[in-house]
């Protein structure tokens, strides 16, 4: 059964290296999807904003400090959000974006 290509941190390509470098601790320890994801992103990062650039970056410091328990928590609740109708899937971006502005109950 052929194994789709896993790149260890000294494959990766030096551009790569550098946008994922906050992921360089923990790359060893990813799943093989994960890692298929973000080498995915690096073809992407550099037609970014610098805004989104710096937004990516802090996606991954967070995912990197976040524990094991913690991230398949967090792909849960990914996986029941992807589930959800468009405009719901919006909403949530909408407070994930911008939550200093969202009133302090939720009426939905």
């Amino acid at each position: 059964m052929a194994e789709s290509k896993q790149p260890s941190w000294a494959e990766l390509k030096p551009y790569q290296k550098i946008i994922l470098h906050p992921l360089e601790q923990d790359w060893d320890t990813l799943e093989p999807n994960q890692k298929k994801k973000w080498v995915k992103m690096t073809k992407y990062y550099l037609e970014k904003t610098p805004q989104e650039q710096q937004r990516i970056q802090s996606q991954m410091r967070s995912w990197s400090a976040l524990t094991p328990e913690q991230r398949k928590q967090v792909r849960e609740r990914y996986k029941k959000i992807k589930k959800l109708p468009t405009d719901k899937r919006q909403e949530v971006k909408q407070k994930w974006r911008k939550p200093e502005e969202l009133p302090e109950n939720n009426s939905k």
